[in-house]
């Protein structure tokens, strides 16, 4: 069984948080929320629903969580590749130019920014 978690950047300082995600709030006025793993009770930290990312369930070579949005650096082809959802095959993939490929393939490669923070692009 893989665990359903996302990431998304935080409204109040721009960091990074992973845990499990929420929407609250009537329809045009919801507020994003990820509960971290750590929290004992409802304890959510808002988030901005642009940067929402789903775990892909695979870790990168150095035991890293690869989430969609990742950029993930390839040795064996010297390319960065982004990991990214295929809606019409339901599969996470990576993306580099016009290629695409498993994402199982990604634990040989290490994650080296996303696209949200504009690290480790081409």
């Amino acid at each position: 069984m893989r665990e359903i978690l996302f990431k998304a950047k935080r409204l109040d300082n721009g960091e990074c948080v992973d845990g499990f995600y929420c929407c609250i709030g009537p329809v045009g006025q919801e507020k994003h929320y990820i509960i971290p793993m750590y929290a004992s009770a409802f304890y959510g930290i808002e988030v901005d629903p642009s940067t929402v990312c789903q775990y892909t369930g695979l870790k990168d070579k150095n035991g890293k969580r690869i989430f969609e949005g990742d950029n993930v650096y390839d040795p064996h082809e010297n390319s960065i590749y982004t990991v990214e959802w295929n809606e019409n095959n339901a599969i996470f993939q990576m993306a580099h130019d016009w290629r695409r490929r498993s994402v199982e393939t990604a634990y040989y490669c290490e994650i080296i920014g996303n696209i949200y923070d504009g690290e480790g692009g081409d």
